[in-house]
């Protein structure tokens, strides 16, 4: 009725000849494969973007629960891409799944359905709804001034959540905060900046 584990400790275990049987093998999850592979280098676009979304106050600032490790390895699946004044970084009516996070620079997203509109800063999440859904997008995103984008194509978004999983959950965490930071009416997310 109940699955039951398998004890790695087994008289078996031993038969491979590669772990002696009084040491249980190491969950995957616990060795840390994705940090110990990526250089710490000096500058680094994730760490610049982490720090721009410290920095922030908009509702859209990507905030997950990384450490400077981390940061390197999500900016290693990113692409860095830098656009100039006036670039369309997403056309309405348009599926994609690619993730977009500012570095630098500012762009203006304004929404076809929403009739609303607002400028996105360094530290920013953009096309966060794709994180959930595989509809077509109603933004029109373009660049107000030149700016280091950093982008994460769907298939990358999977590399990532494949190979450390603990970063792809912290990324779908952050952009589900900012998901449900947009739903809320303004005076409740008014009273948390406050609170914070």
């Amino acid at each position: 009725m109940f699955h039951t584990p398998i004890d790695t400790r087994s008289a078996n275990a031993t038969a491979f000849g590669r772990y002696p049987a009084t040491k249980p093998l190491q969950f995957p999850l616990a060795m840390d494969l994705c940090r110990d592979q990526v250089p710490g280098a000096a500058d680094c676009d994730g760490l610049r973007l982490a720090a721009a979304a410290r920095k922030s106050t908009s509702t859209h600032a990507f905030l997950p629960a990384f450490a400077n490790a981390d940061w390197r390895v999500f900016a290693s699946f990113c692409v860095a891409r830098r656009v100039p004044a006036g670039f369309r970084v997403m056309i309405p009516g348009r599926s994609d799944r690619t993730l977009r996070f500012v570095v630098e620079g500012a762009l203006w997203q304004e929404s076809a359905a929403a009739s609303r509109s607002k400028v996105l800063a360094a530290g920013t999440i953009v096309g966060e709804d794709a994180l959930f859904s595989d509809a077509a997008s109603d933004l029109d995103v373009r660049a107000l001034e030149d700016s280091l984008i950093l982008e994460l194509p769907l298939a990358r978004q999977k590399e990532l959540a494949a190979s450390c999983p603990e970063i792809g959950f912290e990324l779908l965490r952050a952009g589900g905060a900012v998901i449900a930071a947009g739903g809320r009416p303004a005076a409740a997310r008014e009273e948390q900046v406050a609170a914070n």
